[in-house]
């Protein structure tokens, strides 16, 4: 698992240690650097994937998992050097893996520099299988597919986590693997007494938006998939099953997020703004399963807007579910050309140490106008 990223002159970042837990929460105003921090991983696992070994010798800017552009875009404005590196610190692993990339401006593959060739061995030695590298990788973008009459249908979808870049293949993955059965300590599972992937995905859907059910139907000679939602709320009528399209956006936006924190085992889930779309009791109970696959051994990074969000992470640090120590807050600014952080502590209780101005403290300001007295 991940402990510290550090990135140099990469995008708006000169230097920056960012320190991850189990939970790493990425808060901020537009622009400040956030989806720097999660296209870094991308970039550099999609490197992996594209050259097949442990330690690439050349960063892809451009694949399946993210395009970046070239080389000037993604070198530090302000950069003194032309050399732009990645490093990554695991808790179980003594060597970073520490990568250095040569700039070029008009490439959309930047070679790498040679005295980080020399250390390729001893790199690949202690990171070919490590889990952030070599495992699956989830990644739920902020720009998801929306409803949609049809969606694909691959057997290989979701191989080695890629569910696509607009989480396009994320139902036909969910096809597949929603006869598996979780652990039956799997805190994803809480109070469930079926264990099947489908079952729990079922539960947190209601969980979300209580009285959803969801029907996928396969069309096999369409190599397509057709989902359906019904509603059966307590005291109201039940419905029938409704296409996506004619449901909104919020239940098609929340079904990758859900799917990709219920797929992850034991390896990484990047998920951008899980709370789009989605009314205030839903981003908080996604923020519950957030934390529920964190315990569940998936190192879980989280860039959101939502205090609805943060404040499910609270109260669930605060009801004991997960130790303060197992979640990171960072809440990203900018000053001049250069992004900056603070990284406000939780305490037993929910607490945060400090709070940054700006961060979640909007609702506060208005509330206040709303009292002032009418000039």
């Amino acid at each position: 698992m991940l402990r510290q990223v550090k990135l140099s002159n990469f995008k708006c970042f000169e230097n920056l240690e960012l320190n991850c837990a189990p939970l790493t929460l990425l808060c901020g105003l537009n622009g400040m650097g956030k989806s720097t921090v999660i296209q870094a991983l991308l970039v550099l696992r999609q490197s992996i994937e594209t050259i097949m070994y442990p330690v690439p010798h050349e960063l892809i800017l451009q694949g399946d998992r993210t395009d970046l552009g070239t080389g000037a875009d993604v070198l530090f404005e302000g950069a003194k050097t032309n050399n732009i590196s990645i490093e990554l610190h695991d808790e179980e692993i003594p060597e970073p893996y520490s990568l250095q990339f040569e700039y070029s401006w008009r490439a959309d593959r930047l070679l790498m520099l040679e005295e980080s060739r020399t250390s390729r061995g001893k790199i690949a030695i202690g990171w070919n299988r490590a889990p952030p590298i070599g495992g699956d990788l989830f990644y739920v973008s902020a720009e998801r597919v929306g409803p949609r009459k049809f969606y694909p249908l691959l057997e290989t979808a979701g191989r080695r986590g890629n569910i696509g870049v607009r989480s396009e293949m994320a139902l036909a993955h969910w096809h597949t693997k929603r006869g598996l059965v979780l652990h039956e300590d799997d805190p994803r599972c809480v109070g469930q007494s079926t264990k099947t992937m489908s079952a729990v995905l079922e539960s947190w859907l209601d969980a979300v938006s209580p009285g959803v059910h969801l029907q996928l139907e396969a069309i096999q000679d369409a190599d397509a998939l057709l989902a359906r939602f019904s509603f059966d709320r307590p005291g109201d009528v039940n419905t029938r099953p409704y296409r996506a399209t004619n449901v909104g956006f919020g239940l098609s936006y929340t079904l990758p997020v859900l799917i990709a924190l219920l797929s992850s085992r034991g390896t990484m889930c990047l998920i951008e703004n899980p709370e789009a779309h989605l009314h205030p009791r839903g981003q908080t109970k996604l923020a519950e399963l957030a934390v529920a696959a964190s315990i569940a051994g998936v190192q879980v990074f989280i860039e959101t807007h939502s205090d609805h969000f943060i404040d499910g992470v609270r109260i669930s640090v605060r009801n004991g579910l997960i130790p303060p120590e197992k979640v990171a807050i960072h809440y990203f600014e900018r000053e001049g050309d250069k992004s900056v952080i603070s990284s406000p502590v939780l305490d037993r209780d929910g607490r945060l140490s400090s709070w940054p101005t700006g961060f979640f403290d909007q609702h506060e300001k208005n509330l206040a106008k709303l009292l002032q007295p009418r000039i």
